[in-house]
């Protein structure tokens, strides 16, 4: 009776170990990012409407606005890590931890986003990505998540284009 137990236990001790062979062979492809804020719901859907936040985070609209007067960036909405190595042909699968969307998009230069009032506060100047509705695919809403399709060698710089001073940068080998 026990060599029949022991052989089970050893056939699925195997099928774990093999198991978890190829979920880290196939992570190692893809790495993550998380698409952070800190909006306190009562006070951004007050100012901006219903359902822009979705968090009761600790950040209320009127010091959302002043920081971003005051540094030009809120530093509770963040993407991190701020900057990813990964291997040639791997992707970036990004999760937006926050309580407002979001957007993961690849950018050829750092700039303004998509939101007017935004960059009017911040004196920037749109990024040409937000003359295309394409950008709009990568925007993941609270709990969400949006992934890259397999990247080239090289520099690549994604930002959330909602809230422009949200930046990482890849480099893939």
């Amino acid at each position: 009776m026990r060599k029949p137990r022991l052989a089970l236990v050893v056939v699925a001790s195997l099928t774990l170990v093999l198991a978890a062979a190829g979920t880290t062979s196939a992570s190692q492809t893809a790495r993550h990012v998380n698409m952070l804020d800190d909006c306190d719901a009562v006070s951004f859907n007050a100012a901006i409407g219903p359902g822009t936040c979705a968090k009761a985070g600790g950040t209320t609209f009127q010091e959302f606005v002043g920081q971003l007067l005051a540094m030009g960036r809120a530093p509770a909405w963040r993407f991190a890590p701020g900057a990813v190595k990964l291997p040639a042909g791997g992707s970036i699968e990004a999760y937006n931890r926050g309580g407002e969307d979001h957007s993961f998009t690849e950018v050829a230069h750092f700039g303004g986003g998509c939101v007017a009032v935004l960059n009017q506060l911040l004196g920037l100047s749109a990024v040409p990505e937000c003359t295309t509705p394409a950008w709009l695919a990568t925007i993941a809403g609270p709990g969400g998540e949006t992934e890259t399709p397999p990247l080239p060698t090289g520099v690549h710089r994604f930002q959330c284009l909602i809230h422009p001073w949200m930046r990482t940068t890849v480099t893939v080998h």
